[in-house]
């Protein structure tokens, strides 16, 4: 490899959903002539798919235990790296890999990057605890070249709870792999997991965790179960997490097992998105999801919430948006999505390629980089 290209470090804490899925992207269709990259992470399932799907577009991986001191480890690891090779810039992803970061920013002269993937909740910082977290947030982002958010919603959120960061605050929006997902060819779900061909499959992509809002979901085809208008429905959940256990246990508690079905992990969703009839995603707050960009690329029926850096990209789309937290509205959603059909959505496909492209994404963090290291 050219020596001479800038070596950039990308700290990952939570390389899992999107912040895996941002790096895969940014990655492949990054402008790599003058740049290099090295990769230290969490080995995880995200992080495993990651390595098979970048492979030798990153130079060096270092991986560390699942454990209870990820970000001790994660700290002594990035403080070893850059005494090794003293990397022009060190990328942190996610609050807390910017956190891991802190001991590197004050023993040394690194230049960073932290890009913003969650959006914070004041009772993150309520407490003694909370004061210390701050405090510590507060630390590790000052010590920043750039904080990248990707999203306005996103940087509207930070900078409500960080007003000071506005100076060296940057949004470029997400992208995808617009050709990945209009060119797939669907899958068969009905085929592949016995499943009726006059009942019609809802998609769920995401992880298992509050703020994902999958019980709104639950309670969604729970209601319309009972109704006699409602055609016969059939969820498909392609994603793993932490409360994928609980949320089993309340659609068995519900009577509700013929009506979901778990897929294991799959790195490509693309074929299976275009197999759903509509794509449903109950979030009650994200930064800026993937997920509605790669639905829209492909054509697919999407029903999703107001919540938060959701609704900007739904935003002036085919999208029905209902409101967050409420699973009758969602029902409802999923109603009215459906009774619009395949059509307004494959028509507006060519305008969500353009205007969700990740190469857009790619330049503006070349662009980025450029503005920090010259």
């Amino acid at each position: 490899m050219n020596s001479e290209r800038k070596h950039i470090l990308l700290v990952v804490r939570w390389p899992v959903g999107g912040i895996r899925t941002f790096l895969k992207y940014l990655i492949a269709f990054f402008p790599a002539e003058n740049y290099r990259f090295s990769v230290i992470g969490v080995s995880t399932e995200g992080m495993g798919a990651l390595r098979e799907e970048l492979g030798d577009l990153i130079e060096r991986w270092v991986l560390i235990p699942a454990d209870g001191r990820v970000v001790l480890r994660l700290s002594m690891e990035a403080r070893s790296l850059y005494k090794q090779y003293e990397f022009d810039a060190v990328h942190a992803h996610g609050f807390t890999s910017v956190i891991a970061c802190l001991f590197l920013g004050l023993t040394s002269r690194a230049r960073f990057i932290c890009t913003s993937h969650d959006v914070l909740n004041p009772q993150q910082f309520r407490g003694a605890k909370g004061w210390i977290r701050r405090a510590i947030l507060v630390a590790a982002l000052a010590r920043c070249s750039v904080v990248h958010s990707v999203s306005h919603d996103a940087e509207a959120n930070l900078l409500s709870e960080f007003p000071a960061v506005r100076r060296k605050s940057r949004v470029i929006s997400n992208g995808v792999n617009v050709e990945l997902f209009s060119a797939a060819q669907p899958v068969d779900l009905h085929a592949a997991h016995g499943i009726d061909r006059d009942v019609k499959i809802v998609g769920f992509f995401g992880r298992f965790m509050g703020q994902k809002g999958f019980k709104y979901l639950i309670g969604a085809i729970e209601s319309l179960a009972h109704q006699d208008d409602a055609p016969p429905l059939h969820v498909i959940c392609f994603g793993s997490g932490a409360f994928i256990r609980e949320e089993q246990i309340e659609i068995r508690r519900r009577g509700l097992e013929s009506s979901f079905t778990f897929s294991p992990f799959i790195p490509d969703v693309s074929g299976a998105m275009k197999g759903c009839d509509l794509i449903a995603m109950p979030s009650l707050w994200e930064a800026c999801p993937l997920q509605p960009m790669e639905a829209l690329c492909a054509g697919v029926p999407f029903v999703g919430t107001d919540c938060i850096g959701l609704r900007e990209v739904l935003f002036n789309t085919p999208a029905i948006v209902v409101k967050s937290g409420d699973a009758t509205a969602l029902a409802n959603g999923v109603l009215q999505c459906l009774k619009l059909g395949r059509e307004p959505f494959e028509a507006f496909s060519g305008e969500a390629r353009e205007r969700f492209n990740v190469c857009q994404t790619a330049s503006g963090v070349y662009d980025m980089y450029e503005k920090v290291l010259n």
